[in-house]
């Protein structure tokens, strides 16, 4: 069984631009930490730019 842990494994998706929901990115955060949804503006290869990522459910 997996160890019931602080950290968690999150998935970061595009929010922006033509090409939202597209470009994912996986990540790792500190539930006890930080509570709220994170935002990170992160490079999406499809507009060629950095563009907001929410985390997704």
């Amino acid at each position: 069984m997996a160890k019931e842990g602080a950290r968690i494994n999150i998935r970061l998706v595009s929010v922006e631009g033509p090409h939202k929901g597209k470009s994912v990115y996986v990540t790792t955060k500190n539930r006890n930490n930080t509570k709220e949804r994170l935002e990170m503006k992160k490079y999406c290869k499809w507009t060629k730019g950095h563009v907001l990522h929410r985390e997704a459910k």
